[in-house]
């Protein structure tokens, strides 16, 4: 009689456990693999008839298959029931030496293949799909840089919650892994939970024409200081973040600030003489050391290498949380890390605001007061708004004192016929 034993397949990491559903296709249905009778109550013991199988029936007969590969790939894949910790979970079949099953979309394969080939023109070696020591992660992308540095590439175009985020980017860094996690929404959830940059939304056929920039929206940090007024080098309050119902509101508290922020909104956002970051100039800068990962307060971000030693003069390291030291995952945890195709849970994210600040606050100073006295002893001048000048609808306002005249509205303001943009451009010829 032939013999089917469970112990000849090659079971999916731990990171890919968590995350398959399965249906078992007798009932027509996905089971729940956290419940005694799996979601099925009127098949008695259903977990029992599985597990009896082994051994005896070979995995594509016993009718669990996988339900993503069959909506979205019009595949059947067989699957087989694993136990990690007491917890039951769902393994694509495949044979030793076979590739993973693969979920990912042709946006998602064309990022890979890009940055794969962008980073070997550039001089390093790039292995796709590349599986850590430890065997809990799988690498989109494996950069080997200069002085050490493994980058790991992971393009994550599928929503995920910001927990699954950090367990997943957990497994990466207790393997001395560099994520550069892209991003094309963002809302995602996790937009400063991990190492990232954020890319536009481009199609396959766009993303894979290497001559075709790809350019990093957000991720990539500074470090701005300097007083938060209009004429200072901070281009708004980190504390008061835009408002669209309230798009003119002051943008300043005119204190002091020293701020970590996205490169796009800092005081050298309106260099137009500077190139654009794209994202192969990224990888490429971060490979070789140029650009560091840093985490400060739990958000995560990237720094060009001279703000980052300006980040550690002025704060130092960031002192590593106890809670890093516990398992990435706990028992447990894979039940509650759920797919689109399962209930709603309460480890959802929210959608996150587009609008909010993104800057982190390193130091920041009160507004001088009258009576204040600067280091050197001389008494500080409080910063002052600048003066608005009254205009009144249908008058004249040239000059240093308004004319006054009847007047209509040009671009320039209200102006009277001698004042108006055509009589000062013949009087100035």
């Amino acid at each position: 009689m032939n013999r089917y034993s469970d112990d000849d397949l090659e079971p999916e990491s731990d990171e890919e456990l968590y995350r398959n559903p399965v249906c078992y296709e007798p009932a027509g249905r996905n089971l729940d693999l956290d419940r005694a009778d799996l979601g099925v109550p009127e098949i008695p013991d259903l977990l029992g008839q599985l597990l009896h199988m082994r051994g005896r029936v070979p995995v594509d007969k016993r009718g669990l298959i996988c339900p993503d590969c069959r909506d979205l790939r019009d595949r059947r894949v067989a699957m087989y029931l694993v136990e990690r910790d007491g917890v039951w979970l769902a393994s694509h079949y495949r044979k030793p030496g076979e590739k993973p099953v693969s979920h990912e979309s042709d946006e998602h394969m064309a990022r890979k293949e890009r940055i794969a080939k962008d980073s070997e023109d550039h001089g390093y070696h790039a292995e796709a799909e590349s599986t850590t020591p430890d065997g809990r992660a799988r690498l989109d992308v494996r950069i080997t840089g200069d002085n050490g540095i493994i980058l790991g590439y992971e393009p994550q175009l599928s929503e995920q919650t910001a927990r699954s985020m950090l367990q997943r980017e957990s497994f990466r860094r207790r393997s001395n892994i560099r994520s550069v996690w892209d991003f094309a929404n963002p809302d995602h959830a996790g937009i400063g939970t991990v190492p990232y940059v954020r890319t536009p939304d481009l199609p396959a056929s766009v993303i894979r024409v290497q001559k075709n920039p790809i350019e990093v929206r957000d991720g990539n940090y500074v470090v701005d200081e300097g007083h938060c007024t209009p004429a200072g080098s901070i281009p708004r309050c980190p504390f008061k973040p835009f408002d669209p119902d309230n798009p003119i509101a002051d943008p300043y508290c005119w204190g002091w600030h020293r701020i970590l922020v996205p490169e796009h909104q800092s005081s050298t956002a309106s260099d137009s003489g500077k190139p654009a970051l794209t994202l192969t100039r990224f990888i490429v800068e971060a490979a070789g050391g140029a650009r560091v990962p840093f985490r400060h307060g739990g958000k995560w971000g990237w720094l060009p290498a001279d703000h980052w030693t300006r980040y550690l003069e002025a704060n130092g390291p960031e002192v590593k949380p106890a809670s890093d030291e516990r398992a990435a995952v706990r028992d447990g945890d894979r039940r509650s890390l759920c797919t689109a195709d399962r209930p709603a849970s309460d480890f959802r994210s929210q959608p996150r605001q587009r609008h909010a600040s993104r800057s982190v606050v390193l130091e920041t100073r009160d507004a001088p007061q009258a009576g204040d006295r600067l280091p050197g002893g001389a008494p500080a001048r409080a910063p002052q708004p600048p003066q608005l000048r009254l205009v009144t609808p249908g008058r004249c306002e040239a000059g240093a004192t308004p004319c006054g005249a009847t007047a209509r509205l040009y671009a320039c303001g209200w102006r009277c016929d001698p004042h108006s943009p055509g009589a000062m451009a013949r009087h100035s010829s």
